[in-house]
């Protein structure tokens, strides 16, 4: 199988700190990440001053601001952001960043970004689509996050990207839930399943905001291509994202057991492989002589049984060794061979 793409989702973790964005991505370098990922926006024009938070978001950042008030805490500038893309692909690392509006739309464009997140709050909105859909660059990619949507509404996403110039080829579609972090109950890994058989024609991923490891390695057995998994450098950081994300040793977790997984599934043919093929002689059995066993005399169940060592006459001959005539002598636990009597061919 084609190695599965892993995102950090640096996000808005770096609490619009560039320094602290910049460990971050050596970091996840450290980790064995393919590529890391920001969010672009003006919180002004991203956020209505009557939005509120998200439930979660209260839970981690208390109510004391509004919405809009913390998400203006999060952002980087463009320069900021900038220097930072340098910086992670002078350590060999992808990066692009998500926007959240149609001004850093423009600016990503210019900076020539060719992979576009499409975050699961934007799946529904037309002029945001449009626009992702009109930019012509070379080897575009569209990744598109579907949390807390239904299939209707990925289909109709779908066709408006479509309509407005994308083309399938271009386009992964996420599974993905926006409850941070996603009770296990809630995670759903197997509607991945449910997106392939929707959209056969399109890349299936997965964005996991679940704890730990365990539904990056069971999507990996779902002909996925991509994981995108958040990150931080510790949970304790104020922010409303940090405490569903995974620090550096989790996201090193997860990319060791994921490259794991990828190794353990193998084909989808059932095959002897080459470790255990040595195995069949030291496992399997043999026609062994049972007792000691003279020249002349029958084979029998009295004087024959199954053994280890699998070298000699396979057990499943049994039938056909048993009434033939010994035509040497056999010592007790004597592998049975096929020149001590006369075989006959079924």
């Amino acid at each position: 199988m084609k190695k599965i793409y892993i995102i950090a989702e640096i996000g808005c973790n770096h609490n619009g700190d560039k320094e602290l964005a910049r460990r971050m991505v050596l970091e996840a370098k450290k980790c064995g990440v393919d590529g890391v990922k920001f969010q672009t926006f003006k919180a002004d024009a991203l956020i209505s001053k009557y939005a509120p938070k998200a439930e979660y978001q209260k839970v981690t950042t208390g109510t004391s601001d509004s919405q809009l008030e913390m998400t203006r805490k999060l952002e980087l500038s463009q320069q900021d952001y900038l220097e930072l893309r340098d910086y992670a692909l002078s350590l060999g690392l992808d990066v692009f960043s998500t926007p959240f509006d149609l001004d850093s739309i423009a600016f990503l464009a210019e900076s020539g970004q060719h992979v576009w997140k499409i975050p699961s709050g934007e799946i529904t909105n037309r002029p945001y689509l449009e626009k992702i859909s009109q930019i012509r660059c070379e080897n575009k990619r569209i990744i598109l996050s579907t949390g807390m949507a239904l299939i209707e509404e990925v289909q109709a996403c779908l066709g408006v990207l479509l309509e407005a110039g994308a083309k399938k080829e271009e386009i992964t579609i996420l599974h993905c839930n926006t409850e941070y972090p996603t009770p296990d109950c809630d995670v759903n890994v197997l509607a991945i399943s449910d997106l392939h058989k929707h959209f056969p024609e399109y890349s299936i991923g997965f964005s996991d905001h679940s704890v730990g490891s365990v539904a990056a390695v069971i999507a990996t057995a779902l002909d996925i291509v991509m994981i995108e998994k958040h990150f931080t450098l510790d949970k304790n950081f104020p922010g409303p994202d940090h405490k569903a994300s995974a620090t550096p040793a989790e996201l090193k977790e997860i990319v060791d057991n994921v490259r794991r997984a990828e190794a353990m599934l193998g084909s989808s043919t059932k095959i002897v492989s080459e470790s255990e093929r040595k195995n069949k002689i030291v496992a399997r059995k043999s026609i062994i002589a049972k007792c000691s066993i003279k020249k002349g005399e029958v084979f029998s169940e009295e004087n024959l049984t199954c053994k280890r060592p699998g070298n000699g006459i396979s057990p499943m001959e049994w039938y056909h060794v048993l009434g033939m005539t010994a035509e040497r002598d056999f010592e007790a636990d004597e592998l049975i061979e096929r020149t001590g009597f006369a075989w006959q061919d079924a």
